[in-house]
Parts: C-alpha cells; structure tokens; sequence
C-alpha cells in the first residue's frame, strides 16, 4: 500500500492582500486545502511563519500535558475500581476509592476549562496577528493557486503540520 506523504503548511499574502493558508500533502488539487482569513491589518509574511511556529509550539506543549493527565486520570480510575472491589471483599479502602473518586470528578471538571483556555488562547493570536477571526473561509484549490503564483504574491515556510 502507498503511503501517503505527510501534511505541510504554508502562509501566503496574496498580491491583493489576502491571507491565505495552506495546506497540502502534495502537488495535486485534491491534496491541497486553502482557507481565507479576514484582517484587521496587513501581517507580514514574518508575523505569519512565527505565528504558525508558536501555535504549533503550544500544540505540541497541550499534547504532552494532555496525555499526562490521561495517565493520571487511567491512574485514578484504576485506583477507584481498585477500591471499589477491595470494599466488595471486605477490605476497608474509602480513602482509596473517595480520594480516587474525586481525583476523576476533578480532571472530568478540568477538561472543559483547559479546552475553552485554549481556544480562547489559539484566538487571541490569531487576533493578535491580525486577524478578524482564527476560522477562515475554505477557497478552491484552483483559484487560490492563481491567487498565490500572482506577481506581488509572497509565501512563507513551509511547516510540517502537527494535524492536518
């Protein structure tokens, strides 16, 4: 079976100014995709590649502590089903199965607060940058091709994408 090349992202500022992201894992149109983004203010095709840099920086960073608290949250979920069948047998373990309960409770409390912190994070430099908004407008293939081989068009570095 082939195996199919990895994804890439690259910044593009169109000749009329647009702000364009791409993102491809090859040559051909239906392995591209283009989104669109509405400024505030024109960004350099710099401010672009560092920002890119940075979110992808962050990604990575929210990955690694998200699958720590997945092992602490397997951990106490152990811990609590652990206590629970210990009770069953007749071994007094409450602190295990409170402690662990509460343990669950908590992270399950937790991940919606980490979510919306970092959305709310992943917005505010996209804002920061220029941009009106972090969600773009999909463009097809073929036009924003046109767009950023233009005369006046510059693009930025190409990043290995964390997730396309």
């Amino acid at each position: 079976m082939e195996q199919k090349k990895p994804w890439t992202i690259q910044w593009h500022i169109a000749a009329d100014g647009m702000v364009i992201k791409q993102r491809s894992r090859g040559s051909m149109e239906h392995e591209q995709l283009f989104q669109q983004f509405a400024t505030t203010r024109m960004p350099e095709i710099e401010q672009l590649d560092a920002m890119e840099e940075g979110l992808q920086r962050a990604s990575a960073s929210g990955e690694r502590r998200s699958r720590v608290f997945l092992y602490l949250g397997y951990v106490a979920l152990a811990g609590l089903v652990a206590g629970i069948v210990s009770t069953w047998v007749g071994i007094d373990t409450g602190f295990l199965t409170l402690g662990s309960l509460a343990v669950v409770v908590l992270f399950g409390l937790s991940t919606g607060v980490i979510m919306r912190a970092s959305i709310s994070r992943y917005a505010r430099v996209h804002r920061e940058a220029g941009f009106a908004s972090s969600n773009g407008v999909t463009l097809a293939a073929r036009e924003a091709r046109m767009m950023i081989s233009d005369p006046g068009a510059v693009s930025g570095r190409e990043f290995a994408a964390v997730r396309a």
